[in-house]
Formats: C-alpha cells, sequence, structure tokens
C-alpha cells in the first residue's frame, strides 16, 4: 500500500515541510455557498449564490524527537505556520497518494494552536481558508490566467535558456529541458500523465500546456537526488 503523504510549503516551494504523521482524518473539505433568502407573503424562495472559499481543520500530531513511525520535523512545522503568519502571504496543502494527487490547495492560516504532551511532542491544531488568487477578470478560462517566459539555466559555466510558465504567481520550468541538461533520458507516460527520466516514473506533480509537462525545479531536484538551495538575494534557485 502506497503511504499518503502531506506538505505544506509557500512561496512556490521556497519551504517545503512534509508534515511528519499524517492525520488519521484527512482534510474534511467544507464548502459553502453564498445563497439568500427571500420571504414572500406566501413562499421562501432562494437565490442560488457563488462558491464561497473551501475551509478545512486539521488536528496534528508533530514529534519533536525522532520515532521509528516519523521524523521529528513537528517544530519546522510550527515554524513554517508562524512564517506565514507573520509575513501575511498564504501556502499551499497537498495531500498524495503515491501518483495519485488527493488534494493541492493554496490556502490562508485562520488560526492555529498548539502545546507540549508530557512527552515534549506537539499537538497542534490549525484551520485553513482557500485563498484565491487575483486573476484577470476577463479571463474565460485558465489559459489566460498562464503567462509564458523563458528561464535562464547556468550549468558547468554555461548559460541556457529553458521554458518556463507563471500560473497564478507559481513557477514552473519545462521539465524536459531541465532533465535533458542534466543527462537524463527523457520519456512520457500518456496513460499516467507522468515524465520518465532514465526509465523511472518521476513522482512530482506536472501541469500540461502545448504538448509539454511544466514542474516545480525543486520536485525534480529531490526525484533525481540532489540538492536544491533558494538564494533569496538574487532570487535564483541553485540546484547540485
Amino acid at each position: 500500500m502506497t503511504p499518503v503523504k502531506m506538505f505544506l510549503s509557500y512561496n512556490n516551494n521556497e519551504k517545503v515541510v512534509e508534515v511528519p504523521v499524517i492525520p488519521d482524518k484527512l482534510p474534511e473539505i467544507v464548502q459553502e455557498l453564498q445563497n439568500e433568502e427571500f420571504i414572500t407573503h406566501t413562499k421562501t424562495l432562494t437565490l442560488l449564490g457563488n462558491k464561497k472559499p473551501r475551509s478545512f481543520s486539521l488536528d496534528l500530531f508533530l514529534p519533536t524527537k525522532p520515532y521509528d513511525f516519523a521524523k521529528d520535523t513537528g517544530t519546522e512545522v510550527i515554524n513554517l505556520l508562524g512564517y506565514v503568519a507573520d509575513k501575511k502571504i498564504p501556502m499551499r496543502v497537498v495531500v498524495t497518494d503515491g501518483l495519485n494527487e488527493l488534494l493541492n490547495i493554496a490556502v490562508s492560516v485562520s488560526s492555529f494552536k498548539y502545546y507540549f504532551d508530557r512527552a515534549e511532542n506537539i499537538r497542534c491544531g490549525v484551520s485553513f481558508k482557500e485563498y484565491i488568487f487575483l486573476t484577470n477578470p476577463k479571463a474565460e478560462d485558465k489559459e489566460d490566467v498562464i503567462k509564458f517566459n523563458t528561464v535562464t539555466a547556468h550549468i558547468k559555466n554555461h548559460r541556457t535558456a529553458i521554458s518556463g510558465i507563471n500560473i497564478e504567481g507559481y513557477n514552473l520550468v519545462r521539465a524536459r529541458d531541465i532533465l535533458q541538461l542534466i543527462g537524463k533520458d527523457v520519456e512520457w507516460n500518456a496513460e499516467k500523465k507522468r515524465v520518465i527520466a532514465d526509465g523511472k516514473l518521476l513522482d512530482i506533480h506536472t501541469e500540461l500546456y502545448n504538448g509539454s509537462a511544466y514542474c516545480f525545479v525543486r520536485d525534480l531536484a529531490e526525484e533525481t537526488g540532489r540538492e536544491i538551495k533558494w538564494d533569496a538575494e538574487n532570487k535564483n534557485i541553485i540546484m547540485k
């Protein structure tokens, strides 16, 4: 059975933390509608409105010491929640089951509370609300909010242009370009809609546009066993 994983991140994967222990109950998404009721002298009428941002809550067990069943990344989760609250920025919650993406949603933190139990591990409750990015109000479909661009990659003292896209503030690059630069043979599994590098099916999120698969550099680095760092001063991604 493929283990379910949950990831919290911000700033286009600048910081990614895996939740060390998956809660017994996965996010229960609450979808409310902005309906209105009007009462006449004979009946009650309902005016159907738009959907409100989705919301959900999580109750997390966050270890602060190593266990056989989990990493001691509990403090990292609390630090991430505190950081996005201080900076007033959205974050992203992603839940995967192997190659299947169960949830991928941008959220704001409505509230969170935590305490240390007797074993000095953290018990945390956090509430999220879906974060809606501002887009072109005239956009009729998803293609209208995508900006295509070119990213310069520095490989062995040579600069190479690769294709990239920006989707509502999130930057992705064409998987084939990056993988070929680091010497991988690249294929595409049309059935599972996944990238294959040197015969390995990559467990990464992809977006398909104009016949090409785009993904996050961090995902490619982790899947190919490379170290990645964020150069905040120059706003560069460094992959070794």
